[in-house]
């Protein structure tokens, strides 16, 4: 996320915008999309995450080696 909008800027205001007037702002206009899509691909993939994982964890028993459970796995003991 943070090395590719700049190696896109670069790319674009060298080869691809380089007869242009002003190619830094349309160098910049690339890198800022490059961003927004890496930003999009991220939240997509967090939303279509497998939900299995989160289910496995609540069925299993207290004696997991993965260390105390908090947040939504806590059981409550009052």
């Amino acid at each position: 996320m943070f090395t590719l909008p700049f190696v896109v800027f670069f790319i674009c205001q060298s080869f691809v915008f380089s007869h242009k007037e002003f190619p830094d702002a349309w160098s910049g206009v690339c890198a800022v999309m490059t961003a927004n899509v890496i930003i999009a691909s991220y939240v997509y993939v967090a939303f279509t995450e497998d939900e299995e994982d989160q289910e496995k964890l609540q069925e299993d028993d207290d004696n997991d080696a993965s260390g105390p459970r908090v947040g939504v796995f806590k059981k409550r003991t009052d």
